[in-house]
């Protein structure tokens, strides 16, 4: 299995690199109407297990700068499978041409591929775009996940930090 986290790490690197190499366009302001979709990777750690996290958002910018999205996460790698359905609001700043940071709340229903019963968290994440071009941008950031009502016993632990790469694209 971790030749197949290897793998997704390089693709996504391999893409990155080829954006990179493209300069970046100035980045219009995220305005009303103005829609996106993402693809993020990251790494995180759940009942004492490492597990790769996939996960893709759709989202629509209602004012200027702010977006309401629906996103997916797939965390695979280990049993139970988790799967995540993840209402999100996220504010990215139009302030930079080159670099433009982000932070997000969201909600989270999670649900598990055995025994484990679903349940809810929510969190924040925070991180920075780098603008490929007026429509495609690499981000970096961290992700806070606390679990809601969790008394230890069920999930080893209560709240997870972890990185994730996203491929992000306005259209």
């Amino acid at each position: 299995m971790k030749r197949k986290t290897s793998h997704l790490f390089r693709a996504l690197a391999l893409a990155a690199g080829f954006f990179m190499v493209s300069a970046p366009a100035m980045a219009q302001v995220y305005g009303p109407g103005t829609s996106s979709a993402s693809l993020s990777l990251g790494v995180a750690k759940q009942f004492g297990q490492d597990y790769t996290v996939i996960s893709g958002r759709y989202g629509s910018f209602f004012v200027d700068e702010f977006e309401a999205s629906l996103g997916l996460e797939v965390w695979r790698g280990h049993e139970p499978e988790i799967y995540k359905l993840i209402p999100e609001l996220r504010y990215v700043s139009s302030s930079g041409q080159t670099f433009k940071p982000y932070v997000a709340l969201f909600l989270m229903r999670s649900f598990y591929s055995h025994t484990v019963d679903s349940h809810n968290s929510f969190g924040a994440r925070a991180g920075v775009y780098y603008v490929l071009n007026s429509s495609a941008y690499v981000g970096v950031g961290m992700v806070h996940e606390r679990q809601e009502s969790c008394d230890g016993a069920g999930l080893r632990e209560c709240q997870y930090y972890y990185p994730e790469m996203t491929l992000h694209f306005r259209f």
